[in-house]
């Protein structure tokens, strides 16, 4: 019984097209691997235009998800920032919005918010 010829991938990959014809010509066992592998090549050429296709919206989605990302970190850090400024300004000049807790206590303040010693 006659073993499988094994040289074709090393023919393929290491040798110069010129030799592996010339292979192919000799051996029955390369000629159908070649085939094999011609078929698999055209359903890849058949496919991909459909992969491409199918990456494209993939990656135009992507491009979506991030510019919402940013958008919604952008706007949280701007209303965080906001807040924050609005807070120090109330502590500095010691306003309040609902009350002015140092007349409650009957303490005399100037218009910056200092105890006034009249």
């Amino acid at each position: 019984m006659k073993e499988k010829c094994t040289k074709f991938k090393s023919l393929y990959l290491f040798r110069d097209e010129a030799e592996l014809e010339e292979h192919l010509k000799e051996c029955p066992d390369c000629r159908a691997e070649k085939e094999k592998m011609d078929k698999v090549s055209e359903l890849l050429k058949e496919v991909k235009p459909y992969y491409a296709q199918q990456r494209r919206k993939s990656f135009a989605r992507l491009k979506v998800a991030c510019i919402l990302f940013v958008g919604l970190f952008a706007g949280m850090l701007i209303g965080y920032f906001t807040q924050l400024g609005h807070i120090s300004s109330s502590t500095a000049y010691n306003y309040s919005e609902t009350t002015d807790t140092t007349n409650e206590y009957g303490m005399p303040i100037d218009n910056y918010g200092l105890i006034s010693l009249n």
